[in-house]
């Protein structure tokens, strides 16, 4: 038996203007600019309060405070346009969930953001399981996202296969013991160098397949 393990951002949902804007203001703030390198390779697929201590230098009670007030981003999404998903995302679930395999998502964002992101492309109640970032102590790269996904999936992470946009999810994935399929919305496959395959989107790929091409 397979599991199917989703990150969020990036991999069901195109959030990447989102996220990038509100991290380039908050640097904006604090006097700082952010390369596109830096977010792509520090920022995306973690945490808030990780990136605010590693990346910002805040000290753990100054990074709790700001990711609280940073975590909601009701507002931001409604003065905006729509969010979409990544091509072929929410049918992919779907299918994947009529095969009978377990599917559960393991996001960094906070609850509120990651219910906005499910209910934007019509799977707000398609997960049994959702492990948002406030119900791990460590965020990715470590693998405790998928490894508390797995376990209440009921699953060994041996048996997944995580979906993943990010270095650091990648990372996560890997060392859950789980397989991964890196999701190209970033544009650059360089940057999921360590997944067992790599896509562009989901269109055009179904379950079956993507299982065929990980392997057992």
């Amino acid at each position: 038996m397979r599991a199917f393990l989703f990150d969020l951002d990036g991999v069901l949902v195109d959030t990447r203007a989102l996220v990038e804007d509100g991290w380039r203001r908050f640097a904006a703030s604090r006097g700082r600019t952010l390369s596109d390198e830096e977010l792509v390779g520090r920022i995306f697929g973690r945490r808030n309060i990780d990136v605010l201590v590693e990346v910002f230098g805040l000290t753990p009670d100054e990074a709790r405070r700001e990711a609280a007030v940073m975590s909601d981003k009701r507002a931001e999404v409604a003065a905006g346009p729509p969010l979409g998903e990544i091509p072929g995302a929410a049918a992919f679930v779907q299918a994947s969930l009529a095969a009978g395999l377990p599917c559960a998502v393991a996001s960094s964002a906070a609850p509120i953001n990651v219910r906005l992101g499910l209910a934007a492309i019509g799977l707000d109640d398609a997960f049994p399981v959702v492990i948002d970032g406030t119900r791990v102590d460590r965020g990715k790269p470590a693998p405790d996202p998928y490894l508390a996904a797995a376990r209440e999936l009921g699953m060994d992470p041996a048996g997944c296969v995580v979906f993943e946009d990010s270095t650091a999810g990648v990372a996560s994935a890997r060392a859950a013991d789980a397989r991964c399929v890196g999701v190209a919305s970033l544009g650059d496959r360089g940057l999921l160098a360590g997944a067992d395959l790599v896509i562009d989107d989901f269109r055009g790929w179904t379950p079956e397949a993507v299982l065929e091409a990980v392997g057992p």
